[in-house]
């Protein structure tokens, strides 16, 4: 049986080009550590195995980067074009779930849920507490989901449903994602609380 696919997106790992929201708070450097730490995580919790999903890792910018990290997941590369353009691109490549990689609560049992969702609704969005969505998952490749959205902006999450127009969409529990200092203290409290704070050590990066 051919499993659904689940495209997780995410910046490959370069110095000055990931959470440069975060970066202003903490530097360039820290941020890029960041963002390697939400990656080996997101990672972690969505292998292969995990799920009822094939789950594949969509990199925007170089695959080498992220090759050590990658664990032995299809690497794919996103395309050209806006957040919208690149996204309507997996849903139309045959991809049944999209999830990013800063969100430090998202788990296996999420995708399984979506999934679930998907067989009575035709879009499924994951809210974020911000005003976003971390998770959608539809039907069919519904590229007017994607068009003129407000990316980055609290209102992504109104405007996507409003592009859904009349069709069935169903909502998933919302979860919180890092985006700044706050966020990340809020993750790093976690993580140490649950021991899952931990990374081998990376060229440049911290242990």
């Amino acid at each position: 049986m051919t499993l659904p696919r689940l495209a997780i997106f995410a910046r490959a790992p370069v110095l000055g080009a990931v959470k440069t929201r975060l970066a202003t708070a903490i530097g360039a450097a820290a941020a890029l550590e960041a963002h390697r730490q939400l990656l080996m995580h997101t990672l972690a919790q969505l292998a292969p195995g995990n799920g009822g999903f094939a789950p594949e890792l969509w990199l925007a910018g170089p695959l080498a980067e992220a090759a050590p990290w990658a664990r032995c997941l299809p690497l794919r590369q996103q395309p050209a074009g806006d957040l919208g353009a690149r996204m309507a691109a997996a849903f139309a490549d045959g991809v049944s779930v999209l999830v990013g990689t800063d969100i430090p609560p998202l788990r296996s049992h999420h995708i399984d849920a979506a999934l679930a969702k998907l067989e009575e609704s035709e879009v499924v969005l994951g809210p974020t507490d911000d005003g976003g969505y971390c998770l959608i998952a539809l039907r069919a490749p519904y590229t007017q989901l994607f068009a003129d959205i407000p990316w980055g902006t609290d209102q992504v999450l109104a405007a996507t449903k409003a592009a859904a127009g009349e069709r069935a969409l169903a909502l998933m529990p919302s979860l919180w994602d890092v985006d700044d200092a706050a966020d990340w203290r809020r993750w790093r409290g976690a993580a140490e609380r649950r021991s899952i704070f931990q990374s081998p050590k990376h060229p440049g990066g911290a242990p």
